[in-house]
């Protein structure tokens, strides 16, 4: 869209879509930001009573880092992909959706497996708030991430459409 100020300047105007998909990826960013501040709190408990020992998402050599890594970086993706404005530029939403499917299946099998991450340990693992937090937020992630793609259309995918040209070749 093209819309003519009264001096006469030219200036670009996205679409609803366009501003839609912009405002979810800026939450989806929000949402990763939120998950590394998450990561400070307790994950996993190992033991029980006095020797219980509590492990937080970045503690070394714990799964629970790559779930609060690849939702950072699924955040950062969109958030910065949200923010840029020069021309031919899209937000980006599948690189940053993938992520964000990554850190919440990662979150489920961590939950569900937790008995497994050490077979000396077993059941003796337990599961903090950290890791509800960080479950719930990357589904969070993931659902508006995914609106993110599903609200893309094809008009939308470069509203600088009279600068780029498309070919297509059938063989």
């Amino acid at each position: 869209m093209v819309d003519t100020s009264a001096r006469g300047s030219v200036r670009r105007t996205e679409s609803d879509s366009a501003r839609r998909e912009r405002s979810l990826s800026m939450i989806g960013g929000v949402l990763g930001l939120l998950m590394f501040a998450f990561g400070f709190l307790r994950w996993l408990s190992v033991g029980g009573g006095k020797n219980q020992a509590e492990y937080s998402g970045f503690a070394f050599q714990m799964p629970t880092t790559a779930i609060v890594g690849l939702s950072l970086a699924a955040g950062l993706i969109a958030l910065l992909g949200a923010t840029e404005r020069r021309a031919g530029r899209g937000v980006p939403s599948a690189v940053p959706l993938g992520l964000a499917a990554s850190s919440l299946l990662l979150a489920v099998g961590v939950y569900l497996g937790k008995g497994a991450i050490n077979p000396e340990l077993g059941d003796k693992v337990g599961v903090e708030i950290g890791l509800i937090l960080g479950l719930i937020t990357a589904a969070l992630q993931t659902i508006v991430l995914g609106m993110c793609l599903a609200s893309r259309r094809k008009e939308d995918l470069d509203y600088n459409s009279d600068t780029s040209t498309t070919t297509s070749t059938r063989r």
